[in-house]
């Protein structure tokens, strides 16, 4: 943080530095007992220190009371600007010394700092530019899958701070942009929001990495205070659509890392876009129950339950949250806890009368019906005998209701192969060839990196029945054409 969120009152006083328990715990890079000195002189509340810190409330709680730690270098920068620490301070932390506000290093103009405009929404909008140019310079067949990728403590510290409040910002100034080139940018946007069901049109993911582009870009320029959250609203769903795309081709840290850029600029898009930081989140939770970190997911899931009960979610939007729930539960093999969760976003969906966002529209009776079956099938590999057959019959009977509901559309196909999948596990190979030929047959989606990746799923899943002919031909086929990596 450019600049210390706490009042005046809660503001360390030099003095409070050089105490020797002040000291201790700086020694120990204990920041719960930190915490706990500053509130204890200062009057701070765990909130006052969390918008300083850039932290959730629940998160600041979790350390001070010893459920979290600390470890992360850039985690204790941000606390050390963020509590105003003094050099000597930083220093047995083993930080860089304090700049002086006129010293730090600002993304924009000169101007903007001196007239006090030090918000971090600048820094977002910088990053945001960064990532773009850099990915829009990639030659592609330069282009490499791979990174790191956050997960355990780092991961839900990181999606904590959305929940924090966001920074307030100095004025800004007029719009450079007129309201129909405004206008124009969102519809695009909104068109680009069903990239995933419209493989015919084209739409390619440098395409919308260059619109994102152009959109930082104008927030680089000083906006009026309306155009200047419109063009962050833009600039979150545009990120989060690059992540969609990229967590379909498998690149996960490509995909991870515009996830939190997308939760960042919502930060700065005004109160009435803070629901659709929810979507995100249920799209990171869905992220790592792909990478096998479910309780990475059930963290992530957990905090964005407490954010919509916060921001009166519509049910539908808590339903979806439901599922992925559900779906950790699915992945930990806890079947009771996974039934009872399913109830509650059946219940949720079969509630919803009311409007929802339109980004919360992918989550019907038909979707649900689909996530439940695959999940059913999960916890079919768990157990065994009665119960794993059980439990698939249970998946095969929701995929089927969930087909049963769909007309077309990549969701069908992935029903399609998940049906396969189901009957793989139940033995049954001629119902499992019928069902993945359908899914060959259905056309959309077979370009998706997700759906190639479920087809080899069940050809791996099939092999113990490579003797029955129909399946056969269909392992055969699959082997010469849509398995091999492109």
């Amino acid at each position: 943080m450019a600049k210390s969120q706490l009042s005046p009152r809660a503001h360390p006083p030099g003095p409070f530095w050089n105490r020797n328990d002040v000291r201790v715990c700086l020694a120990r890079r204990d920041a719960g007992a930190l915490f706990g000195l500053v509130r204890q002189y200062t009057g701070a509340s765990q909130q006052t220190i969390g918008s300083a810190v850039d932290m959730a409330q629940p998160h600041v709680s979790a350390i001070m009371s010893g459920r979290r730690s600390v470890t992360a270098l850039d985690t204790w920068l941000r606390v050390a600007d963020g509590l105003a620490m003094p050099t000597q301070a930083r220093t047995v932390l083993g930080l860089a010394a304090s700049k002086s506000e006129n010293e730090r290093e600002m993304s924009w103009t000169e101007s903007s700092v001196r007239n006090g405009d030090l918000s971090p929404s600048a820094d977002t909008a910088r990053e945001i530019a960064d990532n773009t140019l850099r990915d829009l310079m990639k030659r592609r067949d330069a282009f490499a899958i791979g990174g790191t990728i956050l997960a355990g403590a780092a991961l839900t510290e990181l999606v904590e701070r959305w929940a924090a409040p966001g920074p307030r910002g100095a004025p800004w100034g007029g719009a450079t942009i007129g309201a129909m080139e405004l206008e124009g940018i969102e519809a695009a946007t909104v068109c680009l929001r069903h990239w995933d069901d419209r493989w015919r049109m084209g739409t390619r993911r440098k395409a919308v990495i260059g619109q994102l582009s152009e959109v930082s870009e104008l927030v680089e320029h000083r906006q009026s205070p309306d155009v200047q959250q419109r063009l962050f609203a833009v600039m979150a769903e545009l990120a989060r659509i690059v992540a969609a795309m990229s967590f379909d081709t498998g690149d996960h840290s490509t995909a991870q890392r515009y996830y939190t850029l997308s939760l960042r600029a919502v930060r700065y898009a005004g109160p009435e876009h803070a629901p659709f930081g929810i979507r995100v989140l249920a799209d990171m939770a869905r992220q790592m129950l792909d990478l096998h970190h479910p309780e990475d997911a059930l963290d992530i899931t957990r905090l964005a339950l407490d954010q919509a009960a916060s921001l009166g979610a519509p049910p539908a939007v808590r339903a979806l949250l439901r599922t992925r729930e559900g779906w950790s539960y699915a992945h930990m093999g806890r079947t009771a806890s996974f039934e009872r969760t399913v109830g509650q976003a059946e219940d949720l969906l079969a509630g919803d009368e009311g409007t929802r966002p339109e980004w919360s529209h992918g989550l019907d009776e038909a979707e649900l019906a689909g996530v439940v079956g695959a999940r059913y099938r999960d916890l079919s590999r768990t157990v065994e005998g009665r119960e794993a057959e059980r439990l698939a019959l249970r998946s095969a009977e929701y995929i089927t209701s969930a087909l049963a509901r769909r007309r077309s559309g990549r969701g069908r196909t992935f029903d399609l192969i998940g049906l396969g999948r189901t009957y793989a596990a139940l033995g049954d190979g001629v119902e499992s060839a019928r069902a993945v030929r359908a899914a060959l047959e259905s056309g959309p989606g077979m370009a998706s990196g997700r759906v190639r990746r479920r087809l080899r799923d069940w050809y791996v899943e099939s092999s113990a029945l490579h003797r029955q002919p129909d399946t056969a031909a269909i392992r055969d086929e699959l082997s010469l054409t849509l398995l091999p990596t492109p």
